[in-house]
């Protein structure tokens, strides 16, 4: 059996959302630790045209907004950026933007050294890639009566058993 340390554990129950868009397009070069506030874990939270990243200490999730400026993701993604995102690989690119996206990424996996978590792009709408990445991981949506607690504690066993 698996045990986690008690901070991994309570990254996995309730993992960090945070809105990233508003912090590439700002002028200024640098991009400090103030940018990234946590948001609610809801759908409400997610704006079309934001992006975000959702961290659950196994894996990034970079979650495009449907409505997402072209210019965000033709900068972060090339030309991809309206490919089918399952097959699409985030790598550095030669602007600003995608610096600012890496050094952003880079900060969340410095946090926890012990596990290189890898990133995932999910375009929203673009099923079942988004349930399966986000949108069940929105444990404050879970009171709404979409899953029971039994199945919500099921899901995590499932992904710390996955991640074995």
């Amino acid at each position: 059996m698996m045990t986690l340390p008690v901070k991994k554990m309570l990254k996995l129950l309730y993992p960090d959302l945070v809105r990233v868009d508003e912090s590439l397009v700002k002028i200024s070069p640098q991009t400090d630790e103030s940018d990234k506030k946590r948001i609610p874990l809801t759908v409400e939270s997610l704006d079309t045209r934001g992006l975000y990243i959702f961290d659950d200490g196994f894996r990034l999730v970079l979650w495009f907004g449907g409505s997402i400026s072209p210019d965000i993701g033709r900068n972060l993604l090339g030309e991809d950026f309206t490919s089918d995102y399952s097959k699409v690989s985030l790598s550095l690119r030669d602007n600003e933007m995608s610096r600012k996206l890496m050094k952003i990424i880079n900060k969340f996996r410095e946090s926890d050294s012990s596990y290189f978590q890898l990133c995932h792009l999910v375009r929203q709408g673009e099923q079942p890639r988004e349930s399966f990445f986000l949108l069940t991981n929105l444990v404050d949506d879970k009171n709404s009566g979409a899953y029971s607690y039994a199945d919500w504690i099921s899901q995590l066993y499932r992904q710390v058993q996955q991640n074995a």
